[in-house]
Formats: structure tokens, sequence, C-alpha cells
């Protein structure tokens, strides 16, 4: 199996999150941590252990619930434009955006959604790893209730593999 890999876009979403958050000191202290010398393109492919440790800094170092900020921070940093068209999208629709771009920025994996009336049940596959990877994920569907301005919430439950990420999304 090759190296699981991630567009530079995902780590720079993380990295945008802690300087807005802590500063250029919690910037400079997260790069180091995890090994960083110089951000990526967004476009440019990088090894996806990149991003998770970066997630790991702000888990060990800030708690849990800025792992699934930052998860969050990083689906809703679409830029103005982006951001009014998506705001028009129901939530069905983006949820299924998602889905495809999804395989843009990973080489790994899989987004599944299930849809029922009023929710899905989302796994992504072969995601956990290191876990803080699940509540990025967590917050990155919060984002996607934000962006399309509905109610609702986002339940992690058991997944079926322990490699897994899975959730409950549902809105109003």
């Amino acid at each position: 199996m090759s190296e699981k890999m991630a567009k530079g876009a995902v780590l720079n979403g993380y990295l945008k999150f802690i300087k807005k958050k802590w500063g250029l000191a919690g910037l400079q202290e997260a790069a180091k941590y995890a090994g960083i010398e110089e951000n990526p393109k967004d476009g440019e492919w990088i090894p996806a252990e990149m991003s998770t440790s970066v997630l790991m800094w702000i888990k060990e170092k800030k708690g849990e619930k800025y792992v699934i900020e930052a998860g969050k921070y990083a689906s809703t940093d679409l830029g103005v434009f982006t951001y009014i068209v998506a705001s028009f999208m129901s939530v069905e629709k983006f949820i299924r955006r998602a889905r495809d771009t999804y395989k843009t920025l990973f080489n790994y994996g899989e987004f599944i959604i299930e849809e029922g009336d009023k929710k899905a049940t989302i796994t992504i596959k072969n995601a956990r790893e290191p876990e803080p990877s699940c509540l990025a994920w967590e917050g990155a569907l919060l984002g996607i209730l934000e962006i399309t301005k509905t109610k609702g919430k986002v339940t992690p439950i058991e997944p079926d593999s322990e490699e897994d990420c899975k959730y409950v999304v549902e809105w109003s």
C-alpha cells in the first residue's frame, strides 16, 4: 500500500487556525512539533502524517475541543465567494459535494454517505490515524452545517472498523 497523502490545503487550514487562535508563537510551536519547515502549496501532495501531527499538537497542548474547532475552521475557510454560494446550497447537496471533495484531498480512504430523512450517517473509511483525525472530521461536519446555515448536530458513533470515523449528522 502506498503512503497516505493529503493535499497541502488540509495542513494549511489547520495552520491558519492555529495562527488565528494562538498567534505566531503557537504556529511556530506547532510547526516545530510536527517537523514542518515550510508550508506546502495548497495543491501539493504531502504525507498525511504532517496534518495529523499538527492535530496531535493541538490535542496535547490545547485540548480535544480545539481539534474539533480546527476541523470546523478548515472546512469553513472557503473564501467569501465560495462561502456565499455554499450558503444557498442544501446540507444534503453539500455533504454529497464533501464526498467528492474528499477524493481530491486524500489518496486513501473513502467518504461514505447513507442518507435518511433529515439525517445522514457518514463513514470516513481508513481515516483514524492517529485518533485526533476523527475529532477534526467531527468539526468539518459541523462546518458543513454552519456553511449551509442549517441547525443540526453531529454525533460520533461506533464505526464498523477501528480504522474508520463514523457520525450521524441530523438537521432540521
